[in-house]
């Protein structure tokens, strides 16, 4: 009880916080009156400051800038400047109306793309399909257009020869040069498939080296891409006794010209450049061409 009695005897500390309010409010009372009466002076002051600060900013972000003088920069510059002109007359302006980042604005030329090739005009039957943007006459110097045949398609007229030919064609060549020989006729082949490249040497390289014109040249040698050995079906027929006859108009008085023409439809061979033909070459009695499958028959006869 003692010592209850000496903690409620013991003299506590008066507080003092009322003392202390009373200061302040007399403090920011003298404040306000003393900001009141100077008002007329401080307003004028404030706006000037204010109008400094919106001026710097406009001609660090604005038209102003020295970038607007001609590089991408014042581009961005401008765009940005734009839209804040029509956000100060009252329009409405959104935020994807200005620019994302720095290259949002800047104007790229597009790159040009390469040249479309032109069609072939389908209205005109007279042109055929294109390369390079090309129309391609299905005749040319009296020689119609053939596509060169799948190399891949093509087989040796037999393991030690070069010459290549379609299947079906070297099969019925090859059972001709065993027949005519089993009859003492030395029947043989000197040409089959070429290339675009061995065309383009036997029309434009010797029609150089012989000084022919187009239209000569072209009489006894198409031009690349018009020619029947372009497809695997035509052949050059030689008499292997009359090497003198290669290739000439004198093949005809050979026996292997005498068999072909008593022979050569039985194995479906036929002459393609025969004497007055209607496509006016020359007459070939050693060029003959295969028409023993639809391909063929569509080929030549279309």
């Amino acid at each position: 009880m003692a010592e209850i009695e000496n903690l409620q005897l013991k003299p506590q500390p008066r507080k003092r916080s009322g003392v202390k309010g009373a200061i302040a409010f007399l403090l920011l009372a003298g404040l306000g009156g003393m900001g009141y009466w100077q008002w007329p002076w401080i307003k004028p002051r404030l706006e000037s400051a204010r109008a400094a600060v919106t001026e710097t900013s406009f001609n660090v972000l604005g038209s102003r800038s020295p970038a607007a003088e001609g590089d991408d920069d014042g581009a961005i510059d401008g765009a940005m400047a734009a839209s804040r002109q029509g956000s100060d007359s009252g329009q409405e302006n959104s935020s994807a109306d200005l620019p994302r980042n720095v290259t949002d604005s800047i104007v790229v030329p597009p790159i040009n793309s390469r040249p479309v090739p032109v069609e072939a005009d389908e209205s005109n039957p007279a042109n055929g399909p294109t390369v390079s943007g090309v129309n391609e006459p299905d005749e040319l110097l009296n020689h119609r257009r053939y596509e060169v045949a799948n190399e891949e398609s093509l087989v040796s007229l037999n393991p030690y020869s070069e010459i290549r030919l379609k299947p079906e064609a070297q099969e019925a060549v090859t059972q001709m040069i065993a027949q005519a020989k089993s009859e003492n006729v030395q029947l043989g082949v000197i040409s089959g498939f070429r290339t675009l490249a061995d065309q383009d040497y036997l029309y434009f390289g010797l029609k150089a080296e012989r000084g022919q014109s187009a239209r000569t040249r072209a009489e006894v040698s198409a031009p690349p891409g018009y020619s029947e050995h372009h497809t695997g079906y035509a052949v050059d027929f030689i008499d292997e006794d009359r090497s003198e006859t290669h290739l000439i108009e004198s093949f005809e008085n050979t026996p292997a010209f005498k068999w072909l023409e008593d022979n050569a439809a039985y194995y479906s061979f036929e002459m393609s450049f025969p004497k007055d033909n209607s496509s006016n070459v020359s007459y070939e009695p050693w060029h003959w061409r295969y028409v023993g499958n639809q391909e063929s028959l569509e080929l030549f006869y279309k």
